[in-house]
């Protein structure tokens, strides 16, 4: 090196000894990108190609996105049929029979009741659709890139908090968390957006943090309440006190429902109708996972509080705990707890891995993963949570004619007056 030996000297024998361990970092970081990439694929293959999975699917997404397309562009044929058909599933969602769906669904009607009903969705939602429309893209697309945005942010997250990635990637699914986004899109994007931010209130980078969880909000706006969770890494509260806030939460429910309704009412009136719904319940299973990681995280307290991230996620379950405490007046309370119990496919690899004796690590693995696919069983297999079966791609056949059955046998989940 004629550099060097203008300078008068070899490199340090410490710098040599160096560069293969800086090598091995590097080829070592490249194998966990690639890693992370081709454990998302499938993922992202499924959201990507789905039709007419979830609800919310042709009841919201679809349908608002060809409304807001027919003011630029003609809808073709098929588009309108997809939408008219999106308009009897509503009707029969809001307990109309199919005779009367039918009837009342005409096609004029649903142009008007869909472009006075779009505007609900967050302006960053709505620009991610107008970019599509710009292209003349078909409704597809618009799954497409919203499964891009969701996977990617959650693998990102994955690789960048998780040190056991193949366990993360599993319990993602079998918490339910990748059925969840199949059906709630834009709040599953944010709610992936937000988790990926975490990193950023770890290491106190205030102004990634916030830009990030600005981000979220133009896709939903529920993601404001994430904003706290920039000081959580800063508090030393310790897991007695954690656990009484959640039983002082659960006695106060009832006595402070009313102060609830005032404040929802105050901040955000749109929302305020979901706390007179007749139908709300407790939420035990999302509660009882919540304990069920509270517990063992108390457990291995010493082990873990010291580690990058436990105590954030920690509290950050904590927090949601505390929400559900309430989910007995407030019925979509659960979709704030999204947000706090989402690192919990990040958290639990984290905590099974702190226990050193072979036996009980590979029974606590064994339980954990055990129960949460029987849960993920019951929950998605037999009961349908979010309308995510049968599943379906785009390409399997006519999609008016796929979504026909819906229109034959759906039952009514709203009545007239909107109550579930």
């Amino acid at each position: 090196n004629p550099r060097r030996e203008a300078v008068g000297g070899n490199e340090p024998e410490t710098n040599r000894a160096e560069q293969p361990r800086v090598a091995g970092e590097k080829a070592l970081r490249k194998k966990r990108i690639l890693a992370c990439v081709l454990s998302m694929l499938p993922l992202l293959t499924v959201m990507a190609v789905r039709w007419n999975v979830g609800v919310d699917v042709w009841h919201t997404y679809t349908p608002d996105y060809l409304a807001m397309k027919s003011e630029s562009v003609h809808l073709t044929e098929e588009e309108e049929e997809i939408l008219l058909t999106c308009e009897q599933i509503k009707r029969r969602l809001f307990g109309y029979s199919k005779e009367a769906a039918v009837a009342t669904a005409t096609l004029e009607a649903t142009y008007r009741n869909q472009l006075i009903t779009y505007h609900h969705t967050a302006p960053g939602f709505q620009l991610l659709e107008r970019i599509l429309i710009f292209f003349r893209a078909d409704v597809q697309w618009l799954y497409v890139v919203t499964a891009l945005v969701i996977v990617g942010f959650t693998f990102a997250a994955i690789w960048t908090q998780s040190t056991r990635p193949a366990l993360a990637a599993l319990f993602f699914v079998i918490t339910g968390n990748f059925f969840l986004s199949l059906n709630i899109i834009s709040q599953y994007m944010a709610v992936a957006i937000s988790t990926f931010a975490c990193p950023f209130a770890e290491k106190k980078k205030p102004v990634w943090f916030f830009l990030l969880v600005a981000l979220a909000a133009s896709f939903h706006v529920s993601a404001l309440v994430f904003l706290p969770v920039y000081f959580l890494p800063r508090l030393k509260v310790k897991p007695l006190w954690c656990v009484a806030a959640v039983a002082a939460a659960l006695l106060a429910d009832r006595f402070a429902f009313p102060l609830v309704l005032n404040l929802v009412r105050t901040l955000a009136p749109t929302y305020a109708h979901h706390l007179s719904m007749e139908s709300a319940e407790f939420e035990w299973i999302f509660f009882g996972i919540g304990v069920a990681v509270l517990a063992l995280g108390t457990w291995y307290w010493p082990k873990a509080k010291d580690l990058p991230f436990f105590r954030l996620w920690y509290y950050m379950n904590v927090i949601g705990l505390v929400v559900l405490a309430f989910s007995a007046h407030v019925p979509l309370v659960k979709r704030i707890n999204y947000y706090f119990a989402a690192p919990h496919f990040l958290l639990i690899p984290m905590l099974l891995s702190l226990e050193k004796r072979i036996f009980w690590r590979r029974a606590l693995h064994a339980a954990t993963v055990g129960l949460f696919c029987a849960m993920i069983a019951v929950a998605i297999g037999k009961m349908n949570r979010h309308a995510t079966l049968p599943y379906q791609a785009f390409f399997q056949g006519d999609r008016v004619e796929m979504m026909k059955p819906y229109v034959d046998s759906l039952h009514g989940m709203w009545d007239e007056n909107g109550r579930i």
